[in-house]
Parts: C-alpha cells; structure tokens; sequence
C-alpha cells in the first residue's frame, strides 16, 4: 500500500521593521496581501511598507498543505467580507453640548 502525502507549501510571514505591520504573506511564491494594512510600495532595492516607508522582511511560518492553504484563504476571505459589511461608512459626528 502507498500512502500519497500532499506536497507542503512553504508560507513566509512579510512584515516591516519599522512599524511591525503585517503586509501579508508569500505561500509557494505568491504574495497573498493582508487587506487591513495598505498594499507594500515597490521601490529600487524591493518593496517598501505600504503604511510608513520601512524596509519588509521575510519570517519563515509553519508549512502548510494545499488543502489547508486553501481553508486558510476561505477563513480569511469571509472574515474581511464580515468586516467590511459591519464597518459604518461615516461615523455620526456628535452634537455640542448646549446649556440650558
């Protein structure tokens, strides 16, 4: 009997140095943006933080199968559509207060 074991893929944390922010993730060459932080800035020497500038580097994550990565993406995917559908548009702007 063979037992088929599905290939890994090999997940890559990019954050900034600067301010910490997660700009997303590279999973088997492809860079998956997180949607919460402004997308990275190419520049001369790779890409820059979308948010202050700062310098990205890779951190090295947990491999992961393709039927996990594809659970992950699905788990992320609905949680940023619930967000984006629970965030207000414009938040009420209060009214003075008056003396009476």
């Amino acid at each position: 009997m063979v037992v088929r074991v599905p290939r890994l893929i090999q997940v890559f944390n990019v954050q900034c140095v600067m301010c910490g922010r997660a700009a997303g993730q590279l999973m088997s060459g492809t860079f998956v943006r997180n949607q919460r932080v402004r997308t990275p800035v190419p520049g001369k020497n790779g890409s820059r933080c979308g948010e202050c500038g700062g310098n990205l580097y890779m951190e090295p994550d947990e491999s992961v199968t393709p039927f996990m990565a594809t659970q992950i993406a699905a788990q992320r995917t609905a949680a940023q559509q619930q967000a984006q559908a629970t965030t207000p548009l414009a938040s009420p702007v209060p009214e003075p207060l008056r003396a009476a």
